[in-house]
């Protein structure tokens, strides 16, 4: 017997979808989502603490494409922008497509938009919109 979820819609019509179709849906979804956010596997050596020379070096690039310093209260803080690994194209180097990584005081405190937001809110840092 096969069971029925009866989803509600505003409209003429209720549409039904059978529990068959389910994982394939959720499967598909969770495969969209991945490839939107590509998480960039660079990030996995950071470790917090290290300095900023080791950051440039573990991400294996000569500099960040984007380097943002700030002084406040007395605190050095740096957030340098990279590029995830294939993007070329000026559509994926926009600050939100790309890899935030967030030191103060010359030590590396974390890295993506939660960190980097979270960072910058505090101290009243303008970063890019979501």
């Amino acid at each position: 017997m096969e069971t029925t979820i009866r989803v509600p819609y505003i409209g003429a019509m209720t549409p039904t979808t059978s529990l068959r179709s389910l994982p394939l849906a959720g499967l598909l979804l969770t495969a969209a989502l991945a490839a939107c956010a590509r998480p960039d596997a660079r990030l996995e050596k950071l470790t917090v603490g290290i300095p900023a020379d080791s950051v440039v070096k573990l991400m294996g690039v000569e500099k960040p494409k984007r380097h943002d310093p700030y002084l406040i209260n007395g605190h050095y803080i740096e957030a340098m922008y990279y590029p995830k690994p294939g993007a070329v194209d000026s559509a994926s180097t926009t600050d939100r497509k790309m890899s935030p990584v967030v030191l103060v005081d010359g030590k590396l405190v974390g890295w993506n938009w939660t960190t980097w937001d979270s960072i910058a809110g505090a101290n009243k840092i303008v970063v890019a919109p979501k």
